[in-house]
């Protein structure tokens, strides 16, 4: 595999900043004359597709999507079906700037630019989209799956993954909402597998015993209850 060991970006200076939100009013709303591809990530999403150079990258894996789940009874619970909404943002396939910075596209090119929901201008990344395959059946196993517990208010799962012929773990940030009695929404936040390239420090307080089996999980979503961390034997 490949490492990029440095991915270079601009100071955030006044003159850089204006440069973006002028390209974000220019070409994000609306198609460019010229025929630029939109590059915000709602558009990305309809257009179901994400076009570099003569390449384009599908994206109907990334669409949103519905999954029915039933967890079967307990000796406390009675068995309960509902359904899952999940939803993927940008970061699933795109890297972003470090606090205080952008990202220089002069240098890795203009139509790899993807501006988040929150109007940040990432970075298209081929690894990260090649993983990102694996995010459908990811969530459709969830309730098989640990979920660790992160500290804030999104879950992590893992899944060891040989895309490039040897272990790697695949990290899976999401957040979970209940929106009625019968269905829950899970946004997907972001997923990468750590590399020398990017520099994303590993959490020091995930440990990998604070977790829940996914049907826990979700059916303690689904009946309105918190969630709360195993007790630690010591």
């Amino acid at each position: 595999m490949e490492q990029v060991t440095k991915h270079p970006v601009l100071a955030a200076d006044s003159l850089t900043l204006y440069s973006a939100i002028l390209y974000t009013f220019c070409f994000c709303d609306e198609t460019s004359v010229s025929g630029q591809q939109r590059v915000d990530w709602k558009s990305i999403k309809i257009a179901g597709q994400k076009i570099i150079g003569e390449t384009v990258y599908d994206l109907g894996h990334l669409q949103d999507a519905k999954y029915a789940f039933t967890i079967e009874a307990t000796q406390k619970y009675p068995e309960v079906s509902f359904e899952v909404l999940v939803q993927y943002s940008s970061h699933c396939v795109s890297w972003g700037p470090k606090h205080g910075q952008i990202i220089d596209f002069s240098i890795h090119g203009e139509d790899r630019r993807i501006i988040d929901d929150k109007g940040i201008h990432r970075c298209f990344c081929e690894d990260r989209y090649g993983f990102s395959h694996a995010l459908p059946d990811i969530f459709c196993t969830l309730p098989e799956r640990h979920c660790l517990f992160t500290g804030r208010e999104n879950w992590l799962t893992v899944d060891i993954g040989d895309r490039f012929g040897y272990s790697q773990e695949y990290e899976v940030y999401f957040n979970i909402t209940r929106q009625s009695g019968r269905l829950l929404r899970i946004y997907v936040e972001s997923a990468y597998v750590r590399t020398e390239g990017i520099a994303i420090q590993k959490p020091l307080h995930l440990k990998r015993r604070d977790r829940v089996r996914g049907k826990v999980l979700l059916a303690k979503k689904v009946r309105g209850e918190p969630v709360r961390r195993p007790i630690r034997k010591r």
